[in-house]
């Protein structure tokens, strides 16, 4: 009986260090999973589960992530600020979905956002210390659950900045599951390039830029490759990175607030337009010959 109604739990998907992290006593992390965030994901009549977990069902990358998005309930431990971790956080919170935050003390402050709330706990897991701390965490997932159609009461980095939508969840079939991953992928290598790029002009600088400045700078540069690219690239390639281009320029009008910046971006945009529609053009003509 008791295994049925477990069966009958929604999951909840734990975004948390898996590997031990120096400076920790080996299975440190392991013991955290298991006899303080179980516990309590179970006693608010979830389903825990970790991506670890996930893989040993043979599941691909893809379905991981699905269950990432999909999990009505995520408990994140941001304890060691682990890549990883702020990786799947990035992703479960792009997507608006209920999320509680838990770190061990004195990890140093992540997010500068008022309103983010963040759980914390002993390092040395103490046992009345992992009891009140159960008790907490159940707590805090019985509430972010009640307060997920709540307009201010939620963990949402999407709600507290007021941006204007999650993103929207593919249907993963098994037709485009390949290329979907690829896609996913690609995403990710875009992203740590734009991320390296930028570091890369601060250090050029040698002194900290406005980050308006040197993203419009790592746009500049990406344009002038794509008109170097457009002479030998197939069509569908040069379309792919206009639209990156085009989508990063619009975020960037949408972060700006300065007009003089506004404008130049603007002629920017223009510039990229102008750019495309004369490709296009003269592709059409090569075509035709």
């Amino acid at each position: 009986m008791a295994k049925k109604e477990e069966k009958n739990k929604e999951d909840c998907f734990v975004i948390m260090p898996i590997s031990d992290v120096e400076g920790y006593e080996s299975g440190h992390f392991s013991r955290v999973y298991r006899d303080l965030i179980i516990p309590a994901i179970e006693s608010s009549n979830y389903n825990p589960i970790r991506s670890d977990e996930v893989k040993q069902t043979n599941l691909i990358h893809l379905d991981i992530l699905q269950k990432l998005i999909d999990a009505p309930m995520a408990v994140c431990d941001l304890s060691t600020r682990n890549p990883n971790v702020l990786f799947e956080l990035g992703i479960r919170q792009a997507f608006d979905k209920p999320v509680v935050l838990i770190q061990e003390e004195g990890t140093p402050k992540i997010f500068d956002i008022d309103g983010l709330r963040t759980l914390r706990y002993s390092k040395h897991m103490r046992y009345h210390e992992v009891l009140n701390s159960q008790s907490e965490l159940s707590e805090s997932i019985t509430a972010t659950k009640k307060a997920i159609n709540e307009k201010g009461n939620i963990n949402s980095i999407i709600r507290l900045l007021g941006l204007n939508a999650p993103a929207k969840v593919p249907l993963i079939e098994d037709g485009n599951k390949n290329s979907l991953e690829i896609k996913v992928i690609q995403n990710q290598l875009s992203d740590l390039k734009k991320m390296l790029e930028i570091n890369y002009l601060t250090e050029e600088e040698g002194r900290k830029n406005d980050y308006i400045v040197l993203e419009h700078r790592r746009i500049l540069r990406q344009f002038e490759k794509l008109k170097k690219l457009s002479i030998d690239f197939p069509k569908e390639a040069i379309q792919d990175e206009f639209s990156e281009i085009m989508s990063d320029l619009m975020k960037l009008v949408d972060q700006c607030d300065d007009n003089l910046n506004r404008e130049i971006i603007f002629r920017l945009i223009k510039k990229v337009d102008d750019f495309y529609y004369d490709y296009l053009n003269n592709y059409s003509g090569k075509a035709k010959n």
